[in-house]
């Protein structure tokens, strides 16, 4: 038989889980904003994000720890231990709960597991698309810096003689 404050762990834990899934929501918007601002070199825009992003990501953190304080207490009030409540899955607490209470549940950790996997793929597109932006950058700091075969000097029009000039379009492409 389930205890009566079954239904409280329960709630709480479905509220937390819909909290979290509120805190992932705003972290995939930044996301798209930092990438966003990648492409436009936004690198004000792109610092803003990062700034938001940590704040966020700290209190997704602070949310995960009361989940699983919620999951084990829930999972304590069905009559399991402490160890089994930990390796506990949402489906497997959900059977072990009144139907609309695990369904309840159910669809709450599908939204966040939905959610968390689409910000793991844009945060992929993220690193990959800074990393691309670094490594570009580090051929145009080298070109730029590259010493030249021969040195040149200046005529009195202000162009260089006796070296043969790189146009900045030739290193940025």
């Amino acid at each position: 038989m389930k205890a009566e404050g079954d239904k409280d762990h329960s709630g709480e834990l479905v509220e937390m889980l819909t909290r979290l899934e509120e805190l992932h929501t705003e972290l995939a918007a930044v996301i798209e904003r930092k990438i966003k601002c990648m492409r436009e070199c936004d690198v004000a825009g792109m610092s803003e994000c990062t700034a938001n992003e940590r704040e966020l990501v700290g209190k997704i953190g602070e949310g995960e720890g009361s989940r699983r304080l919620l999951t084990d207490r829930l999972a304590r009030a069905c009559g399991l231990s402490a160890q089994k409540a930990r390796r506990l899955t949402a489906a497997q607490l959900a059977e072990r709960l009144p139907a609309a209470q695990g369904s309840d549940l159910l669809a709450a950790a599908g939204r966040l597991r939905s959610l968390t996997t689409r910000i793991v793929r844009r945060n992929h597109v993220a690193g990959r698309f800074s990393g691309n932006m670094l490594r570009h950058m580090d051929v145009i700091l080298s070109a730029m810096t590259a010493p030249r075969e021969r040195s040149g000097a200046y005529s009195s029009a202000g162009r260089t003689v006796g070296a043969t000039p790189r146009q900045l379009f030739e290193t940025v492409g």
